[in-house]
């Protein structure tokens, strides 16, 4: 998958941002206030810039094959498998 950064490093540094999302309503948080998932990607990106700078893409699904993409790394975006 292209990881250069340990699952459970990005685990950890994820947590935080992960339990301001959990079972909140988006519209909620700051940034967030339309409440779609493309803004929930791009405030997951800009929440992540400091803590893990080689985050390269965000992938958010709220179903199955439905939700956003949001890919600023050279590879692009990938279809999920």
């Amino acid at each position: 998958m292209g990881w250069t950064v340990d699952y459970g490093d990005v685990s950890e540094l994820f947590r935080p941002i992960y339990k301001q999302l959990d079972h909140y309503q988006f519209n909620g948080l700051a940034g967030l206030e339309d409440g779609s998932v493309a803004s929930a990607v791009r405030w997951i990106r800009h929440s992540m810039a400091d803590v893990l700078p080689q985050l390269d893409r965000v992938d958010l699904y709220e179903t199955p094959g439905c939700g956003a993409v949001l890919s600023w790394g050279p590879q692009g975006p990938a279809l999920p498998v």
